[in-house]
């Protein structure tokens, strides 16, 4: 009796545990993340540009490549591409962020900045694309 109890146990513990070894990953090592978030978001103000109202706008950017090499690069040369940033977000006139078209031509601009920073950096430039996670126009 206590016999055949401890066999159906055992081979409950089996049962149960084969699940989990098949869900677990079968190389130990995952694959490069082609994404690199700027964690500390951009925080703009306009109050010089509309009209002495409290205005602000805040950004948070993630950079998009498949090349770990330029994502590396990226993180490397960071104070700098916030600074480059900064910098170009400040520049920004709130009318014309405040539309669809304007955010687009303030993102395509962003990727072309850290692409000069990282060709001027690095000598290469494989940067894909510059997304806006956070943008919050207040």
């Amino acid at each position: 009796m206590i016999r055949s109890l401890i066999s159906i146990l055992l081979a409950l513990c089996i049962m149960l545990s084969l699940p989990l070894q098949a869900a677990e990953p079968t190389s130990g090592a995952e694959g490069p993340k082609p994404y690199f978030e700027i964690e500390e978001p951009f925080t703009i103000n306009f109050l010089n540009q509309s009209q002495e109202k409290m205005r602000y706008l805040q950004i948070s950017v993630a950079l998009k490549s498949d090349d770990p090499a330029i994502i590396n690069n990226a993180e490397m040369n960071l104070p700098m591409i916030q600074d480059a940033l900064r910098v170009l977000f400040t520049d920004q006139d709130y009318q014309t962020v405040s539309t669809v078209t304007g955010r687009e031509q303030l993102q395509q601009a962003a990727l072309e900045k850290i692409s000069q920073i990282l060709e001027r950096e690095t000598g290469s430039d494989g940067l894909e694309a510059v997304y806006f996670t956070r943008f919050i126009l207040q």
